[in-house]
């Protein structure tokens, strides 16, 4: 079985960067790596995996888990996955396929969806992992460290693909006091 790295944090903590990072300095050939996001993620270029300062990678883009596997051809060493909370409850069985195929995997994602709960698959992918890379943003009030993202406009919606036009990373007290309520426990 191969390493899978997770890299997770709030929204504007650089995890897409990080992904972008990793990718680049991979010694391997484009021929034996590939990127992959979610259909739904329309920011930016559509088959571009793009950092919210404008770094970008050509990617496959995928509507739910189950579609990586055709991507992965015989070349592929690598996969690197952004987004990764949006793909859905096969995402940890299609994951651990392309483990057990000797392949690595490299996944970015929000840990916690804005109502500060694990968002879908993350806690398992996280069991999952050998290396777990934790991000932190700034926090959008007083600039202190942030885990947490904060919708600002959107409605009630949990997936609702935005930028600094619906969300800001916040620390847990400017979470809380945002929500009106206390973080849940998870």
């Amino acid at each position: 079985m191969s390493d899978f790295t997770i890299i997770y944090g709030s929204m504007f903590s650089g995890k897409t960067t990080r992904l972008i990072e990793e990718y680049n300095q991979s010694p391997l050939p484009e021929t034996e790596k590939i990127a992959i996001k979610p259909l739904l993620d329309n920011r930016y270029a559509a088959h571009r995996i793009s950092s919210h300062g404008g770094l970008q990678l050509p990617g496959h883009r995928v509507s739910k888990a189950e579609e990586i596997y055709p991507i992965c051809s015989d070349t592929i060493k690598e996969v690197y996955i952004d987004e990764i909370q949006f793909l859905g409850k096969g995402i940890p069985d299609v994951v651990l396929g392309i483990l057990m195929q000797g392949i690595k995997v490299v996944a970015s994602g929000l840990d916690r969806d804005y109502l500060g709960r694990p968002f879908g698959e993350m806690p398992r992918l996280m069991r999952m992992a050998n290396q777990k890379v934790q991000l932190q943003a700034k926090c959008f009030v007083c600039g202190k460290a942030a885990h947490y993202t904060y919708r600002t406009s959107g409605g009630d919606n949990l997936v609702l693909v935005g930028h600094t036009d619906m969300y800001e990373s916040r620390c847990k007290p400017h979470w809380e006091d945002g929500m009106g309520h206390p973080l849940p426990e998870w």
